[in-house]
């Protein structure tokens, strides 16, 4: 407060919510307010002493005022909590032995003192690029890495795939999600060091592609391999048989991996258009576009209206799975994969609790609470956008609604809270959640303000220009803002220039399908298209600009409503307990020569679905045995099957099963490893190669013929004990080729992933490629490394790296290897 000057009491706002509530307070001077928040509701961890917090506005930031106390608060609050999260320097125990690394960065939430790829790209994307565009580049660029200089050839400059599943890339291969936040941050900087920054964010981006569509890109089906983004926890949001082996998660597709890598070569191919490389944008325009197409036509469900938040490889074969996931859908619809019917569709089918959207659906009745059963507030956020842009007041006034509650009753913006009860830790037994949950996390912060700022303002920014189209509701208006005529934002920032946004407010009680819409945009008292972008260069340092509302117009509707679910009920909110193989009897064998199968499951209640090498094959079936008719050639044709539990009242669904198949010497050889030629690595009992997996090393198996021709699956015999399965960076990657006798090209070739398991004497099936083979042809079979056989210990930002193998000057690629299977799996 500026001396001499008496702080005003501004009143006191009450958010209530049954028993539970907040209060409100403030006061004022030099039009600056000092908010106290208190609350009655149970803090996790009894944080903040008292149940109070006091927070005050800051010049140089942006400050809200709507006539709601509350609402101006929780603003003020989230950028609050995002200048406790600007730091000087940034620390993770598993680098450099947790000694700080200096850098003017957000650091991730309270409980997280590094920088994440994942969550500052989402957060910049949503609020802090705008929030502090040269602090968010910093942030984005320290997730970026040159090779190690005892690395050579590849693509030198790649974005870092943060410690994960199974040693992390390419098991976890969410890193293109940097560019969101990258393009953002860099709409908010000026020229020229725009121009400077341009260049080196392309190489960057362009590097990641290339390497990328060597390694994960499957031409089969069009898409890319590996982990869903964010929901990073195997066994949260993928079949509880992943929790210790994570080779079926490498080998298969996600929705929000796939979308937005059609955003990044939608981007790559802009920059290159801005740079003049024209045949770089025409490559990358047909990839985008392919992938679009791709996306559309693999993880479309046309059944629900949903997309499908993965296509579940087990282990030769990907099938559609009935489940789905919020993030992957908000950004399908917001970065425009899916067209506005489709976008509709989605929205009107997938559930919303009282308290929110759950970010996965539906829940495991196994998994605790984290991801499974959860609302994640910056998954809130990004559906409240998406419905913002598909037109849906359900949608938006229920995110908002979440996303107010969630923050004015715990003091904070946090990490997550569980589904069913809204709370920040519910006691559910062995299922008590969410097991980890920070206060003020970063993207749960960015969400917040993107909610104000981008729904209810309707901020919208291009390469080159800002508008905004405000998104306000009647119901809303009346619930927050009954008692104002205008909502003010006040010191936003765009390229160094200060913006005062003024929303006019039609009269209370103004009913109508739709939002308000739109009736005149002035800007500096001048009328503007309320369509067009206002370029930055025509701002001035300080503009005002002023939005009419009216009533929505005639024939306007108020766009999807979503499904609501009663989050007490668990019929309701779960699926069925995945089915698991009948091992005490004979889960597969053939019977009057044709393959039998036997399940179990935990419900009477439940249906089943089978499939066979990714291929719905039967489908509500009610018994737990079941012969494939048409599986008389199973002795030469290895077949895989999985099976999928529905809730007959529901028609919720559970995870797969495990892939199992009728393995006979006549549709799969295993070459054991003391048949195979190796320079490097030591044949250790007879049985596998140790310490094998060096740039130079080599197997090889120089006479392989088959006794059929036919489509072949070939994998190799693994261990990789060098860390264990939930994080690391030293995931095996090797180059897999078949070449004829003539030592031509290849007749097929791709690279294995083998992760981490943490055990060197657990031998599992890598990921495989498909080989065409002619029976009688001797081919020569080839493991070993090239330039693009690469995890991310093979980067320079990985020297800090302590807790694990893989830091330090060089990299790491070492793995076991027992055999190789080739399993005929076609005619």
């Amino acid at each position: 407060m500026t001396t001499g000057v008496v702080a005003q009491p501004s009143g006191s706002s009450r958010f209530t919510d049954g028993d539970l509530h907040s209060t409100m307070t403030a006061v004022e001077a030099d039009k600056l307010r000092t908010y106290t928040l208190t609350t009655n509701a149970e803090l996790r961890d009894d944080k903040p002493p008292g149940k109070r917090i006091t927070f005050a506005e800051k010049g140089g930031h942006a400050r809200l005022r709507t006539g709601d106390l509350m609402f101006d608060g929780l603003y003020a609050m989230a950028v609050h909590e995002a200048l406790q999260n600007s730091v000087a320097e940034v620390r993770d125990a598993a680098y450099g032995n947790g000694e700080p690394t200096k850098l003017e960065a957000f650091q991730t939430g309270e409980l997280w003192s590094y920088v994440w790829t994942r969550d500052i790209a989402y957060s910049a994307h949503l609020a802090l690029a705008a929030f502090d565009p040269e602090r968010a580049i910093n942030s984005l660029l320290f997730k970026t890495s040159r090779l190690k200089p005892s690395v050579s050839g590849g693509f030198t400059n790649q974005i870092i795939q943060d410690t994960g599943s199974g040693g992390s890339y390419p098991v976890s291969t969410d890193r293109m999600v940097w560019i969101l936040g990258i393009n953002e941050a860099l709409k908010y900087i000026p020229e020229p060091r725009r121009s400077q920054l341009l260049e080196p964010c392309y190489e960057i981006l362009r590097d990641t592609i290339e390497h990328d569509r060597r390694v994960i890109y499957d031409p089969d089906d069009g898409l890319y391999r590996g982990e869903q983004s964010f929901l990073d926890w195997r066994e949260q949001s993928y079949p509880g048989w992943t929790k210790d082996n994570v080779v079926a998660i490498a080998a298969s597709k996600s929705l929000s991996v796939n979308v937005a890598y059609e955003f990044a070569l939608r981007t790559a191919a802009e920059y290159a258009e801005r740079l003049g490389q024209r045949d770089e944008r025409d490559r990358f325009t047909g990839w985008a576009e392919a992938l679009r197409e791709a996306v559309n036509r693999g993880f479309h469900d046309p059944d629900s209206g949903l997309y499908s938040t993965l296509l579940l490889t087990n282990p030769a074969h990907a099938a559609r799975t009935n489940r789905y996931d919020l993030l992957g859908s908000s950004l399908a619809i917001l970065l425009d994969t899916i067209d506005e019917p489709r976008a509709a569709a989605m929205l009107r089918a997938y559930p919303c609790g009282p308290y929110g959207p759950p970010v996965v659906w539906p829940q495991d009745p196994v998994a605790p609470i984290y991801h499974n059963q959860a609302i994640w507030p910056f998954v809130t956020a990004y559906w409240t956008k998406a419905g913002r842009r598909a037109g849906s007041v359900d949608v938006v006034e229920r995110g908002i609604r979440s996303l107010v509650r969630g923050a004015a009753l715990n003091l904070s913006n946090m990490e997550n809270f569980d589904f069913a009860s809204g709370q920040a830790w519910a006691d559910a037994g062995t299922r008590s959640g969410p097991v980890i949950n920070s206060r003020r996390q970063l993207w749960s912060v960015a969400g917040y303000l993107s909610m104000v700022q981008d729904v209810l303002f309707g901020l919208e920014t291009s390469w080159d220009g800002i508008r905004f189209r405000p998104f306000v509701t009647e119901g809303i208006r009346s619930e927050m803002f009954a008692n104002s005529k205008l909502l003010e934002l006040d010191g936003f920032r765009y390229q160094g220039k200060h913006l005062q946004v003024r929303v006019h407010l039609p009269p209370p009680g103004t009913k109508g399908e739709g939002p308000f819409q739109i009736v005149a945009t002035r800007l500096n008292g001048k009328p503007v298209s309320s369509t067009d972008f206002v370029p930055a260069a025509s701002l001035p340092d300080r503009s005002v600009w002023d939005i009419e509302l009216a009533a929505p117009s005639d024939g306007s509707d108020a766009g999807p409503v979503v499904p609501i679910i009663a989050a007490d009920n668990p019929d309701a909110m779960f699926g069925p307990h995945q089915p698991e193989w009948d091992t005490a009897g004979s889960a597969i064998a053939s019977v009057d020569g044709k393959l039998a199968l036997r399940f179990t499951s935990r419900s009477d209640e439940t249906l089943f679905h089978i499939y066979s090498n990714g291929i719905p094959r039967a489908k509500r079936i009610e018994s737990k045995r079941w012969v494939d008719p048409d599986s008389a050639d199973h002795a030469s044709i290895a077949r895989f099957y999985s099976v999928e539990a529905i809730d007959r009242r529901t028609g919720n669904a559970s995870h797969h099963s495990p892939g199992i198949a009728h393995l006979t010497s006549r549709n799969q050889i295993v070459i054991p490893a003391a048949e195979m030629d190796h320079k490097g690595g030591v044949l250790t009992d007879g049985r596998h190669f140790r310490d094998w997996g060096g740039p130079d090393h080599t197997l090889t198996i120089p006479r392989l013929t088959v006794k059929q021709t036919g489509t072949y699956f070939v994998r190799a015999e693994f261990a990789n004990g060098s860390g264990p399965v939930n994080t690391g960076i030293t995931c095996a990657v090797k180059k897999l080729e078949l070449r004829g006798a003539d030592g031509g090209e290849p007749v097929a070739s791709g690279y294995i992933v083998m992760p981490q398991s943490g055990d060197w004497q657990r031998f599992d099936l890598s990921t495989g490629i498909q080989a065409r083979l002619d029976a009688g042809t001797f081919y020569t079979l080839h493991i070993s490394e090239d330039e693009f056989s690469r995890n991310m210990s093979y980067f320079a930002a990985n020297e800090r790296y302590t807790a694990l193998p893989g830091g330090g000057a060089d990299f790491y690629n070492f793995v076991n290897i027992a055999a190789v299977h080739v399993t005929r799996i076609g005619e």
